[in-house]
C-alpha cells in the first residue's frame, strides 16, 4: 500500500505520527504493490466508463420543475432580467449563475443542463480521488471514487437531475482538497482559494456552510498539533484568509443587492420565504427525515453499513489522526447538512456521499489489512460486487434508460416528459418575444419553449402557504396574467404543481371564471399508469375522450387582443370655435 503524502514535520512528530502502512511495511513486495495500484485503477476505470455511458444516455431526459426554474432564471439573468424582482425563486444567485453558464455553453435545453451536471460530477470525482489519495492511499481513493460515481448518478439520489447539491459538490471537494494541501504546503493564498471554493458552494446551496464551519474548526487542531509550525508560532493569518475566502462570494452578493436597492428582496426570498415554506409542513422534521432515508439508501444498503463500520475501523487502520477524524466528520456532518435543510428530498443526501464513500472504502481497507496477502484482491472484489448489486433491477436505467418510466417512478404523475413536449409545441406556435401564461409551477415548459413567463412567480408555492404574505402575491399573480393576456396559457390542475387545497382559495375561485371567459382548450396531455401518456391538439381534441384524472390543459385565447382606443384627434391651430359667453 502506498504511504500518503504529507507535510514535513519535526523529527519528534515524524517518529510519533501514524500513517497508512506502505507496501513494504505490510511485507508486500514490488509485485504486490504493483497489483494494488493496477487493481485500483481497473476498478475505477470500469466504474468511470459505466458512469459516463449512463450519464451520456441520460443527457436528454426531460427537465423536472426544479431544473426548469434554475435553467430559466440562469438563462434570462444573463440577458438582463433581475433576480428577486423580475424573476422569483428562493435560492442564492450562485446557482442561477452556474446554470446560466452551462446553458450558454451547452444549450438552453435539457441536454445543455445535463452536460453541466456531467462536468460537475467529473470534477467532483477527480477532486475526491486526489483528496482521498493524499489523506489515505490509492486503494481507498479508487474504491471511494467508484462508490461516489455510482451513488451520485443512482435513481435513489435522483441522480439524473441537476439539483443544487450535485452542482455545489465540485466546489466543495476542491475546497476540501485545497485546504489540506494548504496545511501541508503552508501557502497562504491556497487557504484563500480553499475558502473561496466553499463560499461559492454556499451561494449554490446554503447547506454547504456546514463544511465551511468544519474546515474553520479543523484548522485549529491541525496547526496546534497535526501540522504544527516548526517555529511554534500560530499562523492565524491562514485562518483569517480561509474565512475571508469563504465569506467573499456572499459579501459580493449582499453588496451588489444593497447597491441596487434590492437587499430586502434578496433577504425575503432567500431567508424569510424558505423558512415560511418549511413551517408549512405538517409532519415533524424527524418523521420526514426517517421517511425519506430508506429511499436514499436503496440498493446501497451494504455501502452505508460499511460506512457505519468505517466510523470505527478508520481509527484501526494506521491512518494519521487528522485523516481518521476528518473522514468521520465528513460522514456525520454530511448527514447533518441534510437535517438542517427546510425539507428532505433524496438529492439532499448528495452532500453526504463523499464522506460515506470514504468511510466505506476505509472499512474495506481495514479488511484488506486483516487478510494481508490477498487483502487487496478481497477489497476490490467486494467493492465490485457491491457496485454490481447496486444496479440490480436498475440495469435499464444505466444502459437503456426510458425517460418516461424514470420520471414516473421518481415523481409519480408529475408529467414532466409531457410538459417538455407541450413546451416544444408552444415554442413553434408562440412568436418570439411573446410570453406564455403558466397556471401552476411548471417553468420547464418555458425552457422547452424558449419563451418568457407572464408572471415573475415561477414556483407559486410561496403565494399559497402564508396567510399574511400570500394574499398580496396572489393578487399580483392574477393581475400579471390579465395584463399579459397571452395567446396561450398552460394549466396544471394537479396539487403537486400548487399545494393541497389550492382550488378552494378565494383568489383561484375568483380568477378561473375570467380564464373560462377568455380562453378555450386546444391541447391536453394525459398520464396513465399502465401505458405511455398522450397529448392531443386542436381538432383531435374535439373528438378525444379523457380517460385519466391526471391532465394538463393548454388554453388558447378566444379572441385577438382588442386594438387600443384611438388617440384623441386635436384640431389644427386656428380651427377652434370661439364661443363667447352669452
Amino acid at each position: 500500500m502506498s504511504k500518503p503524502s504529507g507535510h514535513k514535520r519535526s523529527p519528534q512528530k515524524q517518529a510519533s505520527a501514524k500513517s497508512a502502512p506502505s507496501s513494504t511495511e505490510t511485507g508486500a513486495g514490488p509485485d504486490q504493490a504493483s497489483m494494488v495500484k493496477w487493481s485500483g485503477w481497473i476498478l475505477l476505470g470500469i466504474t468511470a466508463l459505466v458512469f459516463l455511458q449512463a450519464r451520456i444516455k441520460l443527457l436528454a431526459i426531460p427537465l423536472e420543475r426544479d431544473e426548469g426554474v434554475f435553467a430559466y432564471m440562469g438563462h434570462w439573468m444573463l440577458r438582463g432580467r433581475e433576480l428577486y424582482t423580475q424573476m422569483i425563486d428562493s435560492k442564492l444567485p450562485g446557482l442561477y449563475a452556474y446554470y446560466g453558464l452551462f446553458t450558454s455553453l451547452f444549450g438552453f435545453n435539457a441536454t445543455g443542463v445535463h452536460m453541466g451536471l456531467l462536468v460537475a460530477n467529473v470534477v467532483s470525482a477527480v477532486a475526491l480521488y486526489y483528496f482521498a489519495r493524499s489523506m489515505y492511499n490509492h486503494l481507498v481513493a479508487a474504491i471511494a471514487t467508484s462508490f461516489f460515481l455510482f451513488m451520485v448518478i443512482s435513481p435513489s439520489m435522483v441522480g439524473f437531475a441537476a439539483h443544487a447539491t450535485q452542482l455545489l459538490t465540485p466546489f466543495l471537494m476542491l475546497g476540501i482538497l485545497l485546504f489540506w494541501n494548504a496545511l501541508r504546503s503552508g501557502k497562504k493564498v491556497t487557504f484563500l482559494v480553499a475558502g473561496l471554493m466553499i463560499g461559492i458552494a454556499f451561494t449554490i446551496k446554503q447547506q454547504a456552510a456546514i463544511f465551511g464551519i468544519l474546515l474553520a474548526i479543523m484548522w485549529w487542531p491541525a496547526r496546534l498539533r497535526w501540522y504544527k509550525k516548526p517555529e511554534g508560532r500560530l499562523p492565524i493569518l491562514e485562518w483569517m484568509l480561509l474565512g475571508i475566502g469563504g465569506l467573499l462570494p456572499l459579501a459580493c452578493i449582499v453588496t451588489y443587492y444593497g447597491a441596487v436597492g434590492h437587499l430586502d428582496e434578496l433577504y425575503n426570498w432567500t431567508v424569510t420565504q424558505p423558512f415560511s415554506l418549511a413551517g408549512s409542513y405538517r409532519d415533524p422534521k424527524i418523521k420526514l427525515f426517517l421517511n425519506i432515508l430508506p429511499q436514499v439508501i436503496d440498493h446501497f444498503e451494504a455501502v452505508w453499513l460499511l460506512a457505519t463500520a468505517g466510523l470505527v475501523f478508520v481509527f484501526m487502520s494506521g491512518y494519521k489522526r487528522e485523516s481518521a477524524w476528518f473522514a468521520v466528520s465528513c460522514g456525520i456532518l454530511g448527514v447533518l447538512s441534510v437535517i438542517i435543510g427546510a425539507a428532505y428530498y433524496p438529492h439532499y443526501f448528495v452532500l453526504a456521499i463523499p464522506g460515506i464513500a470514504i468511510l466505506a472504502a476505509c472499512a474495506l481497507y481495514w479488511l484488506s489489512l486483516k487478510i494481508n496477502k490477498y487483502g487487496t484482491v478481497a477489497a476490490i472484489t467486494i467493492a465490485a460486487i457491491l457496485l454490481i448489486l447496486s444496479m440490480r433491477g436498475n440495469s435499464d436505467y444505466f444502459f437503456r434508460p426510458n425517460y418516461a418510466k424514470i420520471h414516473f417512478e421518481t415523481y409519480n404523475r408529475n408529467m414532466f416528459p409531457e410538459m417538455e413536449l407541450i413546451g416544444k409545441e408552444l415554442g413553434r406556435r408562440v412568436p418570439e418575444g411573446e410570453r406564455i401564461g403558466i397556471l401552476g409551477s411548471e417553468p420547464e415548459i418555458l425552457v422547452a419553449a424558449n419563451r418568457e413567463s407572464c408572471s415573475r412567480y415561477l414556483m407559486i408555492y410561496a403565494i399559497l402557504t402564508n396567510p399574511v404574505l400570500s394574499p398580496p402575491m396572489q393578487e399580483e399573480f392574477v393581475q400579471n396574467i390579465k395584463d399579459c393576456y397571452p395567446e396561450y396559457i398552460v394549466f396544471n390542475p394537479l396539487s403537486s404543481s400548487w399545494a393541497p387545497g389550492y382550488d378552494k382559495l378565494q383568489f383561484f375561485l375568483d380568477f378561473m371564471p375570467w380564464v373560462e371567459e377568455h380562453y378555450t382548450a386546444v391541447g391536453m396531455a394525459e398520464s396513465f399508469e399502465d401505458r405511455p401518456g398522450v397529448i392531443v391538439w386542436d381538432e383531435a381534441l374535439k373528438n378525444h375522450r379523457a380517460q385519466s384524472n391526471y391532465q394538463i390543459i393548454v388554453l388558447q385565447r378566444k379572441d385577438k387582443i382588442p386594438p387600443p382606443p384611438p388617440e384623441p384627434v386635436m384640431p389644427p391651430p386656428g380651427s377652434f370655435i370661439d364661443i363667447k359667453p352669452m
